[in-house]
C-alpha cells in the first residue's frame, strides 16, 4: 500500500535548556516516569499531567524518550560504518542528561565515551543515572577550548547542537582541535525539509512555524546550519575546508534524502512517538511562549499511534567529516 508523505518541521531544543530554566531548578533524581507513558491516561488525564508537571521535568523525560525514539536507527547505520568500528574514543559535545551517549555506551562496550555539557546540573542528572564503566560526564562548553581535550577522542559527536550554538564554526574548530590525526565529526541534527511522516501532524507543524518565527526574531542559532556547512565544505569556502573533508552526507544540498537512514516503525516507535510529540509541544509552548493546541495534538497523535501502517522519516541529517592531515 503506498504511503502519502507530508513534509513537517523538526526541531530539538536540547541547547536550549540553559535559557529556559535556572540552575536550582533541574533535579539530579529519577524523571517520573509515567510522563513517559501518556497512552495510559485518558486526553483529559494526559493534558492536565503535561500541564502541572515542571519544566525540568519535562526536559529530563523528553530526552530521554528522545533517545529510545531516535536510538535503534541511527545506530544501525553508525555501527556498520568503518570509522565507527575502528573508533576507540568518542566524545559527544552538547550531551544533556547523556540518555542517548549511556545508550551508546551499552551498545559498543569495547569503547570509551566522554560527554561534556554545558549546565551544572544536566551533568550532574547524567552522573546520577547514565554513568557506566565506559562513561564519564563532565562539565564543558562547545564554544570554549578546553585544553584537557586535546588528541583525546577519535570521534566528536554533535546531535542536536550545532544549529542552536551562537557560533557552530567556534565549536567545529575547537573539535578538530581535540582529535587524534585522521580523527572524525559524526553530526547528526535535525533537517525540516527531510522529515515526512505518514500521518500529518499539523499541531506540531502550526506550533512549530510559530516557534521558528520566534527564533529567527531573536537570532537564536541557525536551523539550515548542516545543510550550509555541508554546501560551504563541498564548495571549499569556508575556513572549516582546511580542516576537515566530507565523508558522508544522507541529504544532499537542498536537504533532499539522499540515503534513508532515521526512519520509525512498528508499535513500539509509534508508542514513542506518540509521547515524543506531547512533551515536544509543551516544551515549545514554554519555552517560546507561543500557542500550541494539544487537544489537537493529541487526537492526531493518537491515530498514528493506532495505525499499525504509520511511519516516519525523522528529518535528520547525518553528516561525517573526516580531520585533515594538515591540521594543527
Amino acid at each position: 500500500m503506498d504511503i502519502s508523505y507530508t513534509t513537517v518541521a523538526n526541531t530539538n531544543y536540547n541547547s536550549l535548556i540553559a535559557s529556559q530554566l535556572k540552575v536550582d531548578e533541574i533535579s539530579a533524581e529519577e524523571p517520573n516516569m509515567s510522563l513517559s507513558n501518556l497512552i495510559e491516561y485518558d486526553k483529559a488525564g494526559c493534558l492536565e499531567l503535561l500541564e502541572k508537571t515542571d519544566t525540568a521535568e519535562l526536559w529530563d523525560v523528553f530526552l530521554e524518550v528522545q533517545a529510545k525514539l531516535f536510538f535503534d536507527s541511527e545506530v544501525q547505520w553508525i555501527a556498520n560504518a568503518d570509522w565507527w568500528q575502528s573508533s576507540k574514543r568518542i566524545l559527544e559535545v552538547g550531551c544533556g542528561n547523556g540518555a542517548y551517549l549511556a545508550k551508546l555506551a551499552d551498545r559498543f562496550q569495547g569503547k570509551k565515551f566522554l560527554g561534556i555539557e554545558k549546565l551544572p546540573l544536566s551533568v550532574a542528572q547524567a552522573q546520577e543515572r547514565n554513568s557506566r564503566d565506559n562513561v564519564i560526564f563532565r562539565e564543558g562548553d562547545a564554544e570554549v577550548f578546553d585544553p584537557q581535550l586535546i588528541e583525546s577522542a577519535d570521534i566528536i559527536l554533535f546531535r542536536l547542537v550545532l544549529q542552536h550554538l551562537n557560533d557552530p564554526m567556534i565549536a567545529l574548530k575547537e573539535a578538530a582541535r581535540y582529535l587524534s590525526s585522521n580523527g572524525y565529526v559524526l553530526i547528526i541534527d535535525a533537517c525540516d525539509k527531510a522529515r515526512k511522516t505518514s500521518h500529518p501532524i499539523t499541531a506540531i507543524d502550526e506550533a512549530l512555524v510559530l516557534a521558528a518565527e520566534s527564533q529567527l526574531k531573536k537570532g537564536n542559532g541557525n536551523r539550515r546550519i548542516t545543510l550550509d556547512l555541508l554546501q560551504t565544505l563541498e564548495e571549499e569556502k569556508s575556513p572549516l575546508s582546511d580542516l576537515y573533508g566530507v565523508v558522508f552526507s544522507n541529504l544532499g544540498l537542498e536537504g533532499n534524502i539522499l540515503c534513508e537512514v532515521a526512519r520509525t516503525q512498528g508499535a513500539r516507535a509509534r508508542e514513542l512517538y506518540f509521547n515524543y510529540g506531547l512533551l515536544f509541544l509543551t516544551l515549545v509552548h514554554r519555552t517560546y511562549q507561543v500557542p500550541v493546541n494539544l487537544d489537537k495534538a493529541y487526537d492526531e497523535l493518537q491515530s498514528y499511534r493506532e495505525d499499525e501502517g504509520a511511519c516516519s522519516s525523522m528529518g535528520m541529517h547525518l553528516l561525517v567529516l573526516k580531520k585533515k592531515n594538515n591540521t594543527i
